[in-house]
């Protein structure tokens, strides 16, 4: 009788034990499932964009870097041509024997099958600081049948650097600039402007957290947070550089469902336009018909901001912009950020392991 007591107490404490292990493997579980909702959203899964060129895999990677802070300007902020500036510090291609030459790579991300590749002079010009030249080109519609710039548009761009050539290849490449150039033309209205800015905006800080440099900017790494920043320079009713989301979605302009996207992309630009999903917040950067998906652009992504696609869902909830939501000072203020900032990020000088 005292062996079977014995087991009994033997049996309720491994019973226990057990229990006490399930309980914390669940617990150790439910964050883990809850950071994947997050990322993945209701309406299908989720793809991060590419970050490299698969065909420039081979080429060497170049210490040069794109500057956000001169291309955000509203100086250049044109409808019909896009101007690139680069930080080179790569001394095969500041001691190059022949003049530069960017291969240009050009996407817009509303058709995919859109890509076009150019080949076009890179002017240098001054020196902002020691080991360092600023160099520049610009993606322009010249002697094109169909243009390649648009207004009001999004694009992506691979750049590889080549030795002045009649032919170019492989044999002429000074290598490639690391991490897809992400950028957004003006238009006519005051809307696309504000769009092209505030797409900037972002663009300049998913690229500095690729290449692992701090940025002055205030927000906390959260997707909601992460769009109130990036429309609160621009937007009426904001505070403290923060959107106020009921300002601009409702009454006249009220929330829209992710059936409505397709329609709405065919009529105009939709990058800057909000998006809520359960569990997680996004940008809207533009339309793919072909794919039946969308760019999108979001913070707080596996702790960091990606450029991503997903098909969307009719249970999105959508916050369409207008021309009401823009600021009237807007690029007033937006000028005077270009003309600033730009001297504060210069002089840093990118890690060494960046690339």
């Amino acid at each position: 009788m005292r062996m079977i007591r014995h087991q009994k107490v033997l049996l309720l404490l491994l019973a226990g034990i057990f229990t006490l292990v399930s309980v914390a493997e669940v617990a150790e579980a439910w964050p883990w499932r809850r950071r994947v909702s997050r990322v993945r959203g209701s309406s299908g899964p989720v793809q991060v964009a590419p970050k490299a060129d698969g065909e420039a895999a081979g080429l060497q990677r170049l210490r040069v870097f794109y500057n956000y802070q001169l291309a955000s300007g509203d100086d250049v902020a044109f409808a019909d041509r896009i101007r690139v500036f680069l930080r080179v510090q790569e001394p095969r291609v500041l001691e190059a024997a022949k003049p530069v030459v960017a291969e240009v790579k050009i996407t817009d991300l509303s058709d995919h099958e859109s890509t076009r590749v150019r080949f076009i002079p890179v002017k240098f010009t001054e020196d902002p600081q020691d080991g360092e030249k600023l160099a520049v080109f610009d993606v322009t519609n010249y002697n094109e049948q169909s243009p390649i710039v648009q207004p009001a548009k999004v694009y992506r761009i691979y750049v590889n650097l080549h030795g002045k050539a009649d032919e170019y290849g492989s044999d002429t490449a000074l290598g490639h600039v690391p991490s897809p150039y992400y950028v957004a033309t003006s238009g006519e209205t005051r809307l696309d402007r504000a769009r092209r800015h505030v797409a900037m905006r972002t663009f300049r800080e998913f690229y500095h957290k690729e290449r692992g440099w701090r940025y002055a900017e205030q927000y906390r790494m959260d997707c909601h947070a992460f769009y109130l920043w990036a429309t609160g320079s621009s937007t009426v009713g904001a505070h403290n550089g923060t959107a106020n989301l009921g300002r601009l979605f409702g009454g006249r302009t009220p929330y829209r469902n992710g059936s409505n996207i397709s329609q709405l992309a065919a009529q105009a630009g939709i990058h800057g336009d909000y998006v809520r999903i359960p569990g997680h917040t996004f940008m809207l950067l533009a339309y793919d018909a072909k794919l039946g998906q969308v760019w999108t652009i979001e913070g707080n992504f596996g702790r960091t901001i990606e450029v991503a696609m997903r098909p969307p869902g009719s249970g999105w909830t959508v916050g369409h912009l207008d021309e009401q939501h823009v600021r009237s000072d807007l690029f007033e203020v937006a000028s005077q950020e270009a003309s600033t900032t730009f001297y504060q990020v210069s002089t840093e000088e990118p890690p060494a392991d960046s690339l």
